[in-house]
């Protein structure tokens, strides 16, 4: 399950993909006018957090390192956390977990004694310029998302600005957090959009999903389509877990399903965790 955190890395090289562990990679971009963009997400799924079901009371914190230590050694640039929360709807803050100097956006979404939890978070050298988060139904399905409209340390052509989500789709449909996405990303919604997470979907139902959400372009790019859920896999199935793109000439620069973490602390219903990295087309 991993050694020690590696060593940061410098962002968006070019032609580089970092050390996510290349597998079905491809783009149709060449390598000198790619951006690597290397990202990393994971439902840890609500019981871990707090301690229901059978997961233990030490869960949330083991996970929580796990999350910062894969993270590391994907050298990820962006990450998406789902249902790491203090309590369920207050996500858990990675900085003080060892994600020292990133920014992170957090999507709270409480109800009643319940709710749900995402949260992005972006290494040293982005910036934040504009956020929101909340919730993406108002009744018993409802789940998280976070947003945020960000400047890359290096440019994406065509894109001033990229749209960035982390989401926990619901089992049946979004119907809340479209106009919060639209007051956050502004035009980047049209063609500079990026989204992680859970999707409780294959890759074929993205689409839908993204439109009641995000809108602008249908996506170009949609990966891995693997198995991720549910531990334990006897009582559950899903290919559940994409990262998403609608940015023209987007490409795969590798990707990675981990196994399912930490088990002596029973994680009932987590996911797997993923590395993936988007190879973009580099600005000028």
């Amino acid at each position: 399950e991993g050694g020690g955190p590696s060593a940061a890395v410098p962002l968006l090289r070019k032609g580089s993909a970092g050390s996510v562990r290349a597998m079905n990679a491809s783009s149709p971009i060449a390598l000198d006018a790619q951006l690597h963009v290397p990202a990393f997400f994971w439902n840890v799924h609500w019981q871990c957090s707090v301690a229901a079901q059978g997961s233990s009371s030490a869960c949330k914190e083991k996970v929580a390192g796990r999350f910062v230590q894969l993270a590391r050694e994907a050298n990820a640039q962006i990450v998406a956390s789902v249902e790491l929360s203090n309590g369920m709807s207050e996500p858990v803050g990675l900085a003080a977990r060892g994600l020292e100097g990133w920014t992170q956006v957090n999507g709270p979404c409480a109800r009643g004694s319940g709710g749900d939890s995402a949260a992005l978070a972006f290494a040293p050298g982005w910036v934040v310029e504009k956020s929101g988060g909340g919730c993406l139904r108002n009744d018993y399905d409802t789940r998280a998302f976070a947003v945020a409209r960000v400047t890359p340390p290096s440019p994406v052509l065509g894109c001033s600005s990229l749209c960035v989500v982390a989401l926990h789709a619901p089992h049946t449909a979004i119907t809340s957090g479209r106009g919060t996405v639209s007051s956050v990303c502004g035009g980047a919604v049209g063609s500079c959009a990026i989204a992680m997470g859970d999707w409780n979907v294959p890759v074929d139902g993205v689409g839908r999903l993204w439109a009641d959400l995000i809108g602008g372009s249908v996506p170009s790019l949609s990966f891995p389509n693997e198995r991720t859920c549910c531990f334990p896999e006897s009582q559950h199935y899903g290919v559940y877990d994409h990262i998403t793109t609608n940015i023209a000439g987007a490409g795969q620069a590798g990707h990675y399903v981990y196994p399912y973490q930490l088990l002596e602390e029973n994680p009932v219903e987590q996911h797997k965790p993923v590395s993936a990295s988007l190879a973009l087309p580099a600005g000028r």
